[in-house]
């Protein structure tokens, strides 16, 4: 299933999506200068989906939060291990951690000033509700289209935001604002603004993108252009658990 800078809230979103156990609070100031390996540990932890290591890490830095409440570090850490652990899990933690995510991210819309890629987050956190509860699967569904709206009046040219819209376009029911085609269009476009500005480090975005668009183009029984887009996921990231299940789905 996503710019966080330290200067700004959520501007590179995948260098603080998963703090290691290593990186202790007295740490944090070295976040920004280890950001190729925080990438590099996230990514993986993510692609390979060990939701037990992402489950742990969640609880250390839910525990550091508690314990100082004017930390965006942590705050921040703990929002995106929700949301990275919903999209990876079963029904059940879906469910759970999607409502987590959906409940702090409110907290931090209502402590701090509108950001483009939050609003991003809480629109793929609704998505990851409106999936696995079919009783909030209009409302949430709904509400998932207006937070990207949010985030795209915001921000109209960010790579996050984009990848995010793409994901929610083609998972969402048709009732809900849901589309492939629109799906194609946005993810295309978060691959066009990362590739205008590769300093920003989001290759993780390439990389999610690239599978995303394999999977809607497998749906539409497209099955050489899934394989083309899976191939240009793979050759960035050949651990990436999806993409090996889809690529061996087209095979069979």
């Amino acid at each position: 299933m996503l710019k966080l800078d330290m200067e700004y809230l959520m501007k590179k979103i995948i260098i603080l999506v998963l703090f290691s156990i290593a990186i202790s609070p007295s740490k944090a100031d070295s976040i920004e200068t280890d950001n190729n390996e925080i990438i590099n540990r996230a990514l993986q932890y993510y692609l390979i989906e060990d939701q037990d290591q992402l489950i742990k890490d969640h609880n250390l830095v839910s525990q550091e939060f508690k314990k100082n409440k004017e930390s965006k570090v942590f705050q921040l850490s703990m929002l995106f291990h929700e949301f990275l652990i919903a999209d990876i899990s079963s029904k059940k933690m879906k469910k759970k951690y999607s409502k987590l995510c959906i409940a702090n991210s409110n907290v931090a819309l209502s402590k701090s000033d509108a950001e483009a890629d939050l609003y991003a987050v809480l629109s793929a956190c609704y998505g990851l509700s409106a999936e696995s509860n079919l009783f909030k699967a209009a409302s949430h569904g709904t509400q998932s289209g207006r937070m990207i709206d949010k985030a795209l009046a915001i921000d109209s040219n960010n790579a996050f935001v984009y990848m995010i819209k793409g994901i929610g376009d083609y998972t969402r029911p048709s009732f809900a604002g849901g589309s492939k085609e629109n799906g194609i269009i946005n993810l295309k476009k978060a691959i066009e603004i990362y590739q205008q500005n590769p300093e920003d480090n989001l290759e993780s975005v390439l990389i999610i993108s690239h599978y995303h668009l394999a999977e809607i183009f497998y749906r539409k029984k497209d099955y050489e252009q899934s394989i083309e887009y899976l191939g240009k996921t793979l050759g960035i990231a050949s651990n990436y658990k999806r993409a090996l299940e889809l690529s061996k789905k087209i095979e069979s």
